[in-house]
């Protein structure tokens, strides 16, 4: 199909201004019948243009009546006939069914055999479902309506007006892209019903959950999203844009979550989580779903281009929004951004896929494609570091005025800078180009005197921690002190006198820490205990950086972090991540004869530590190696020798399983029995653990799970997540060659998100060798999607393979 050009979407916004969709979808009919109403206005006399329509089928098309040819390569050509300026398209269409999670999906719950239906267009797959004109400035007003078996509700972006027999009727949406278009339809339970002002909160789920442990949280999480539309209707003196709110639990969304206009959708592998006191990723999750009603829904990017524009406020926004939600402190929320994401976005700007935040793409393909950690974590710090230079008050009237200027419409990043310049009197395009239009990272460190040297000198302005050794040898900080950095060396008194220096100390900026010789070996014997969570974050995300980068041995790190969990202190995303970071050190950063004693002595260091008992024995389940150590799961598994107060819930089970099946030790009936213990995401950990088995024909089926166009998207790559297990290096030495032979050209046809996704579960990352790094240089994939995951993971072993040849 044909890619949608910058050009050709500023050419079809000269010729045609979209009044109005009128959609109408048959669920009840096999395949789905489609009919679509597009009313447009002509702006020039001699304009032509076309729609998107890539459904199943295509039954008819008329423009102002008269019968079109049917669509070449997924667009209706359309040429102005006639003088007048109002002009009809009318599609109907037949619709089928994707198992990618994208375009129309459909579940049936092995529960009780009750089928789901989903429609999501975001980003690209809108034609899939009806005939638009699919880009992102071309916004009109929407009217929605559906005909649903007996006994099915359906949700979609506007309120449900009135029912027609077994038509849903749903009130109009101003303002909306076509990428915005979602429905979910089933026989759904309400779980609760709430008010946040003017806007009708409500969340459902399907109905063989009902009075399931796993949506016991649900109220609570109601609760959430009532309390941060409250929070950002105050916060920025625009009031929520629409009168409802429904929030839906699917099994098969390609995503985390996704929000637009009026609507939630929220993979139920959430509901697998258990929500610990101090556990508050679902409360993240949704303050960054309801901050997209304001930035992605009201105001939208105009090209792909900006598509960073709503995720970044958005993950920005939720840090803020969760004191309020969740009653935390902003430094414990920002603490957590910096563990769980902020590496993340370090990582992507090391990769050869690295770009700006914001920068110039030609096709709609191409923006779509932008990664993940530039996009949301990147794009968060750096406004995280806007307003650590203009001040939180000058940034939220920034937001303010644009959300007021652009709403119900769509703007660009210049018009963003605009808003903020204005309100901060500073005029920040210098800044935007350094930070925004320019890709990589700077990374700041002493120069053996009192100044700070930038590397890629950008305006910033940081904190810098001295701290002073006390005579019991632990860390205390003396002063906090802030410094804008402009150019490459910046001169701050006093720095030189302390025991150890942390810059950025509290995280205000996007930079990476370099530390001194002094303070790398004063933070190294304290194991980063510096007094203050969000400080130890920035030290510990310090260290992690000098791992990858294989300027620290894997195992002093991993003796770092063993010594750090016997204190206290460590919030429990802090033990999450570090225990993480250990394994992975462990299995992917060290040599492989130094594998089993790290994980063993992981392992032994949760029995002693201090912090959340589940945090540790998910650490624990996770590092396990020796036979005592993997026999103590064994009795876990069976509720024996269980530590104080903890309890096997359904995510840990599924930990220890994913362990023991690595080594070969699951019993079939464990693995069997997740789907009936957890109704959630049993099936697809079972998948996992069935794949981990270290046996030829456990890693064929799951080869072929993983690659079968047939296979629902969360089954395919729950399969493929568990083919490549460290210490199977040998029995998995055939699949290098298939990777480049079979993969490659298997996934070239599927939709951009799974092949992407695929493509790097399924590269032999645990063949780390000159080998598998020339294989994957030698590789010519024909499409750009795989040639950047290739490029990746080649250049991420590339890194394994330098580390593990430290001595």
């Amino acid at each position: 199909m044909a890619d949608l050009t910058q050009d050709e979407a500023i050419d079809r916004a000269k010729a045609i201004d979209v009044e109005s969709y009128d959609i109408f979808l048959d669920l009840t009919a096999e395949p789905v019948l489609s009919r679509t109403e597009v009313r447009f206005r002509w702006l020039r006399p001699d304009a032509s243009t076309f729609a998107e329509l890539r459904t199943l089928g295509v039954r008819s098309a008329t423009l102002d009546g008269v019968s079109l040819p049917l669509p070449e390569d997924g667009r209706l050509r359309l040429s102005r006939a006639g003088g007048g300026d109002q002009a009809v398209l009318v599609a109907e269409a037949e619709a089928g069914y994707s198992p990618e999670g994208r375009g129309l999906s459909r579940f049936t719950d092995p529960a009780d055999g009750a089928s789901y239906v989903m429609a999501l267009c975001y980003p690209d797959c809108g034609p899939e479902v009806f005939c638009c004109f699919d880009q992102p400035d071309l916004t009109a007003t929407f009217r929605f309506a559906v005909r649903v078996p007996d006994g099915w509700e359906c949700v979609a972006n506007g309120q449900l007006a009135r029912r027609e027999g077994d038509v849903r009727v749903f009130t109009p949406v101003s303002g909306m892209q076509p990428l915005g278009l979602t429905f979910c339809a089933g026989p759904f339970s309400t779980a609760v019903r709430t008010r946040a002002g003017r806007t009708e909160v409500t969340v459902r789920h399907r109905h063989s959950l009902l009075g399931q442990t796993a949506v016991a949280s649900l109220p609570q999480f109601s609760d959430y999203a009532r309390d941060a539309i409250a929070w950002y209707a105050d916060m920025l003196g625009v009031p929520c844009p629409y009168p409802a709110y429904d929030i839906v639990f699917m099994p098969d969304l390609a995503a985390v979550a996704l929000s637009v206009p009026g609507l939630m959708v929220v993979n139920e592998k959430l509901l697998g989580r258990p929500a610990g006191a101090g556990d508050r990723r679902s409360a993240m999750i949704c303050a960054h779903e309801v901050a997209h009603l304001w930035f992605g829904c009201l105001v939208g990017e105009r090209w792909w281009d900006d598509v960073w524009l709503g995720e970044a406020i958005a993950t920005y926004l939720s840090c803020a929004a969760l004191a309020a939600i969740a009653g935390v402190s902003e430094s414990l929320s920002w603490t957590e951004f910096a563990y769980a994401d902020k590496p993340v976005a370090y990582q992507a700007d090391e990769l050869p896929s690295r770009e700006p935040v914001s920068s110039p793409v030609s096709t709609a393909t191409q923006g779509r494609g932008k990664p993940f950690g530039i996009l949301y974590m990147k794009g968060a710090s750096v406004i995280r570091s806007l307003a650590a230079l203009i001040g939180d008050d000058a940034l939220r009237r920034g937001l303010s005025d644009y959300l007021t200027r652009f709403a119900f419409s769509t703007a660009t990043l210049d018009d963003l800078v605009g808003c903020w310049s204005l309100a901060s009197g500073q005029d920040l395009a210098g800044w935007a180009e350094q930070w925004l239009r320019t890709e990589g990272t700077t990374t700041i460190r002493l120069d053996g005197t009192d100044a700070v040297i930038q590397d890629v000198p950008r305006r910033q302005r940081i904190g810098i921690g001295l701290y002073d050794l006390d005579g019991d040898g632990q860390l205390h900080r003396r002063s906090l002190v802030h410094a804008e950095l402009d150019g490459e060396r910046t001169v701050v008194a006093g720095l030189t006198s302390a025991d150890a220096v942390v810059l950025n100390d509290q995280d205000l900026s996007y930079t990476r820490t370099g530390f001194d010789a002094r303070s790398a070996r004063v933070l190294t014997a304290a194991a980063c205990q510096v007094g203050d969570p969000l400080s130890e974050a920035v030290c510990w995300n310090g260290f992690w950086l000098l791992v990858t980068s294989g300027e620290l041995p894997a195992a002093q790190f991993t003796d770092m972090v063993c010594r750090r969990l016997q204190a206290d202190g460590l919030p429990e995303v802090g033990v999450e991540t570090l225990l993480s970071r250990a394994v992975e050190a462990a299995d992917a950063w060290a040599p492989p004869r130094q594998r089993a004693g790290l994980r063993e002595q992981i392992a032994d260091a949760t029995r002693t530590a201090a912090g959340d008992a589940r945090k540790l024995a998910t650490g624990f389940a996770a590092s396990a190696q020796t036979d005592e150590q993997l026999a103590t799961l064994d009795a876990w598994l069976a509720g024996k020798d269980l530590p104080d107060g903890l309890a096997i819930d359904t995510e840990l089970r599924a930990r220890i399983l994913f362990t023991l099946a690595a080594r070969g030790l699951a019993r079939r009936e464990d693995i069997d029995a997740l789907p009936r213990l957890d109704p959630v995401t049993g099936e697809v950990n079972r998948a996992t653990c069935l794949a981990t088995q270290p046996d030829l024909a456990a890693k064929e089926a799951a080869w072929a799970v993983a690659l079968s166009s047939g296979e629902p998207a969360r089954i395919a790559q729950a399969s493929a997540a568990g083919i490549w297990v460290p210490g199977q290096e040998e029995l998995m030495a055939g699949y290098r060659d298939r990777y480049f032979n079979e993969v490659l050209p298997a996934l070239v046809t599927r939709k951009q998100w799974s092949k992407s996704r695929l493509s790097r579960l399924l590269f032999p990352v645990t063949l780390v060798s000159e080998a598998t790094i020339e294989a994957a240089n030698a590789a010519e994939p024909s499409d750009n999607v795989l040639r950047v995951a290739v490029a990746e993971q080649a250049t991420i072993m590339r890194r394994h393979l330098a580390a593990r040849r430290q001595r």
